[in-house]
């Protein structure tokens, strides 16, 4: 199975359902609609010249445009490869360590995309989420790309997802997730942890990190569950944003958890009665933040282990 099958799947089940939203712009996108955003992206990625196995950049905010970015480059059998906008001074070599044929960004980093313009031999186009820039064109001209979307030609053992740490020596290490082990991975926790259709299930974590995807994303999708994503858990409301979601999964990590159990203890009706469920990392929280969440609030907090990931110097290049 590929990533991208999920929304795909989704649309075949419950085309009407709420497949992805935005907090802070409160937006969404049905199942049907979301495949089809991600068929769009695909053929306007490929209209570009991204063929299997290319690396489709993004450097941005979390937001839904970024979450079709994803699934549109896996749908155009590329990898999208996401670097974090805390890496802006060292943009170059993050994505001279991958070589991506296309990067997506946001506008207010223009200045740091074009700083290392010159550095990135192996970008061929430049887009903008946010409109046209000096060298850069306007996402809405891809998304609104006409085109018939490309035949499926990813395997399922490509890689999928690629996502940046750095090593001992302040290299960028890359890590990354292939479409069945990913897929196969999310389902599994689903099962374990009793993930279901009607969960709706909050990220507040970063999507240029892969805690977002294989907490949040990927076990809700293969259920057909909603996911949101957040940017700002403090900014953006915390546990009121829970309330008006009906969220009854909060998959986040460590800081996050502390954070919403601090305010649980200190906001006026506690704990939102729909959350039932905390999810993170296995090993991101400390044993006694989930003692706390289960002894203080009753909630019990799950444990996501991290899907086989694969080098990027070894397994990518």
């Amino acid at each position: 199975m590929l990533l991208h099958h999920l929304l795909t799947q989704g649309a075949a089940r419950t085309p009407d359902k709420t497949a992805l939203g935005w907090v802070k712009r409160d937006r969404s996108l049905s199942y049907a609609e979301a495949a089809e955003a991600t068929d769009r992206v695909a053929a306007g990625l490929a209209a570009l010249g991204v063929q299997r196995g290319d690396r489709v950049g993004v450097f941005a905010h979390s937001g839904l445009d970024y979450l079709l970015a994803m699934f549109g480059a896996w749908r155009a059998g590329a990898v999208a490869a996401l670097v974090d906008l805390s890496r802006a001074a060292a943009l170059d070599r993050y994505f001279g360590d991958c070589g991506p044929k296309v990067v997506i960004y946001t506008h207010d980093y223009f200045d740091a995309v074009d700083r290392h313009r010159g550095a990135l031999d192996s970008v061929e186009t430049y887009v903008c989420f946010d409109g046209a820039q000096p060298g850069a064109m306007d996402w809405a001209d891809l998304l609104g790309c006409t085109q018939d979307p490309p035949a499926e030609v990813a395997a399922e053992g490509d890689i999928a997802h690629l996502s940046y740490t750095t090593d001992e020596t302040g290299r960028p290490a890359g890590r990354c997730l292939s479409h069945e082990p990913a897929c196969g991975a999310a389902r599994a926790v689903a099962e374990r942890l009793g993930i279901e259709a009607g969960d709706v299930s909050l990220g507040p974590t970063p999507l240029s990190g892969s805690d977002q995807v294989v907490v949040n994303l990927l076990p809700a999708l293969s259920v057909g569950a909603t996911c949101w994503v957040m940017n700002n858990w403090e900014a953006e409301g915390g546990l009121d944003v829970v309330d008006r979601l009906g969220a009854t999964i909060l998959a986040a990590d460590g800081a996050v958890l502390a954070a919403a159990r601090r305010e649980a203890g200190s906001r006026e009706g506690g704990l939102p009665r729909s959350l039932r469920r905390v999810l993170a990392r296995q090993g991101a929280a400390p044993a006694d933040l989930k003692r706390a969440w289960q002894d203080d609030l009753g909630v019990v907090m799950g444990e996501v282990p991290a899907p086989e990931m694969g080098s990027w110097g070894s397994s990518g290049r």
